[in-house]
């Protein structure tokens, strides 16, 4: 039987037994899974590795958790992409976070661009949401999820690798030429795309403008596209 995964902040070393005090795991251990003494987990803590663990005890302050095994976690990617995706609906974008996490994302930075119907964002929501798709996934890390940022100030976070931008009137895009770069990025934009203004920040900062073709996709299918367009094996 596959054993459930979770991923905990205190690092894990091999044979080690391991103090679990997470009131939220806790509770779900004890009360949605019904585990007890002697049941098995899986444990990771963002360094790569999978570490199959023992319960010795479980009550409601604590868990005493015994490394058992470890081995190595889903390797990364060898490509680190970072997506730019501008804030949408809730449902939808905890949608686009869910499966740009399972894809392989290094990291996910909202924008607030200017047709962005929502402006307001739940960070620890999201980070419950990307931990729980790492959990499923089998990925040993965490993508890196920060605040949103105004399009023109990303800029200013963002030199040291090539960006690409997305909107239905751009130049069909090509993986060839971007494959080979150890770091990229993409930006998608709104429902509605991109204003005008947006279009011309893009273009003074030399960012490329990219289509997915004819069809007009929503933003969180352009961005899960992208996603797998980069990081999936061809």
């Amino acid at each position: 039987m596959r054993l459930h995964r979770f991923f905990v902040e205190e690092h894990i070393a091999p044979d080690i037994r391991l103090a679990i005090k997470d009131a939220k795991l806790l509770h779900q251990w004890r009360n949605v899974l019904r585990l007890k003494a002697g049941n098995e987990v899986i444990l990771f803590d963002g360094f790569g590795m999978d570490h199959r663990c023992e319960l010795a005890s479980l009550d409601r302050g604590e868990a005493m958790c015994i490394v058992r095994e470890s081995s190595k976690s889903a390797p990364p990617s060898t490509q680190q992409f970072f997506l730019f995706a501008s804030l949408i609906k809730k449902e939808r974008f905890e949608w686009l976070l869910e499966k740009a996490t399972e894809l392989g994302v290094a990291q996910i930075r909202p924008v607030i661009a200017d047709r962005s119907e929502v402006k307001k964002f739940n960070l620890e929501r999201a980070k419950d949401i990307v931990k729980e798709a790492s959990e499923q996934s089998g990925r040993g890390s965490l993508p890196a999820l920060y605040k949103p940022m105004e399009l023109q100030n990303v800029f200013k976070e963002y030199t040291y690798f090539k960006t690409m931008a997305f909107d239905p009137h751009g130049e069909l895009f090509k993986k060839d030429g971007w494959s080979k770069e150890e770091k990229v990025g993409a930006f998608i934009g709104p429902e509605g795309g991109w204003s005008a203004r947006e279009l011309e920040l893009f273009r003074q900062e030399k960012i490329p403008v990219y289509s997915l073709g004819v069809s007009t996709l929503r933003a969180e299918t352009a961005a899960v596209a992208v996603t797998s367009l980069l990081l999936l094996p061809s």
